[in-house]
């Protein structure tokens, strides 16, 4: 009889889409197209830096523009493509996007509905947990908002509030500082 092979843990860091990666605050912050997308400084480097230290880099993002009728399913795709393409041009990777285009007071019926993907719930958490065995320990979320606090908070992963100018700085200075510190104490004891 064989032995089943034991899944590898993954480290994971989610990131928001907008106010994380992207700064643009068009449209009061409903970002639906590549025209309206602009790369916040050092995101690209800091997913670089991520990938480097062996992190899949996985985007959720609330995208209620959907369901208020702001743009389309196809155009929050393409915009992803996009961001994937040029990631991949920089020399990153960006493992997947997972959105909620779902809100209880959309325009659009389709969409129209509360939903367990729609951050603080933990749907595209529970989405990528299908994907990868989770290493919820080394794990974490950078957020612009108290959703993406508590997303991290249910998923039990840590969770990082940004609110600075440069996302690289950020990761290279808040994450990794404290997760090594992390890490260090726990294989202390």
């Amino acid at each position: 009889m064989q032995k089943k092979k034991k899944k590898k843990l993954t480290k994971i860091a989610f990131l928001d889409r907008d106010g994380v990666i992207n700064y643009s605050n068009v449209q009061n912050g409903y970002i639906g197209h590549i025209k309206y997308f602009k790369w916040y400084k050092g995101a690209k480097k800091a997913i670089k830096l991520l990938n480097h230290n062996k992190y899949k880099v996985v985007i959720v993002t609330n995208q209620s523009g959907v369901a208020r009728g702001f743009f389309n399913q196809k155009d929050v795709n393409n915009l992803h493509k996009y961001v994937k393409s040029t990631i991949k041009e920089y020399g990153g990777r960006i493992n997947a996007v997972y959105h909620c285009p779902y809100h209880k007071d959309g325009k659009i019926k389709k969409f129209r509905k509360k939903s367990k993907l729609r951050k603080p719930e933990i749907g595209m958490f529970k989405l990528a947990q299908k994907k990868w065995k989770i290493d919820r320990r080394k794990s974490f979320m950078i957020g612009d908002q108290k959703t993406d606090m508590l997303f991290a908070k249910k998923a039990k992963i840590s969770g990082y509030l940004f609110n600075e100018e440069n996302l690289y700085e950020f990761v290279k200075k808040k994450v990794f500082l404290y997760e090594n510190l992390k890490n260090n104490l726990i294989s202390q004891y």
